[in-house]
């Protein structure tokens, strides 16, 4: 898998903190993306808790007006080459359903755990609160749905093998991988440094 320039320049606009940062965090940073088994919450101990929650909420943005954009624009192309068939309905009703799913998925996180962060960050604490709010998070938040991404990719593989040498397809699946593994890396700095950082901070100010 390798990162495009277009793809590095975009999520370098997450960090609130880029000029602080050397290269060596984004070779680091980017070696993650490509295999986030080597995931290192470590990485990101020089970031703050509001810069943390800035870059969450960057790539929520990201999510919804780049890259889901830019799958549809591949699955119009798609549509064009082959017309309205089963492989295109499928994959169209997948993109509806992942769409809103994502959508309410983001809308769950802002809502519930960064409007919590952004009142600490404000001098707003409430105990009670954090209760919920953590133990609500912690337990329906899931990552299923970076998974739906590859599980749609083998079931269109599965409809019709050939398309694995249709470019076109070749690069909705390029993307769907690099999605994938960003959403990943996405949702373990939420449960491994976010949620850490925000125990951290409550500590230090409250």
């Amino acid at each position: 898998m390798i990162l495009s320039d277009d793809y590095k320049n975009i999520v370098k606009l997450r960090f609130n903190n880029i000029n602080e940062l050397p290269d060596s965090f984004f070779k680091e940073y980017y070696q993650q993306i490509i295999n986030p088994n080597t995931f290192n919450n470590g990485l990101f101990n020089v970031f703050s808790l509001k810069d943390v929650l800035y870059y969450l909420q960057k790539s929520h943005v990201e999510y919804l007006n780049v890259w889901y954009p830019k799958i549809e624009t591949i699955t119009n192309k798609i549509q064009k080459q082959i017309g309205v068939n089963e492989l295109t309905l499928t994959l169209n009703t997948f993109l509806v359903n992942y769409f809103n799913e994502l959508s309410n998925h983001i809308n769950f996180e802002e809502k519930v755990l960064y409007n919590f962060v952004n009142k600490l960050l404000n001098n707003i604490y409430v105990e009670s609160e954090k209760v919920f709010v953590l133990n609500h998070f912690l337990e329906t938040h899931s990552h299923a749905i970076e998974d739906d991404l590859l599980s749609i990719q083998k079931r269109l593989i599965n409809l019709n093998p050939d398309i694995k040498n249709n470019s076109n397809f070749v690069e909705l699946f390029n993307l769907f991988k690099l999605l994938h593994n960003d959403l990943k890396i996405h949702g373990l700095i939420e449960d491994e440094v976010l949620i850490d950082k925000i125990y951290q901070y409550i500590d230090n100010h409250f």
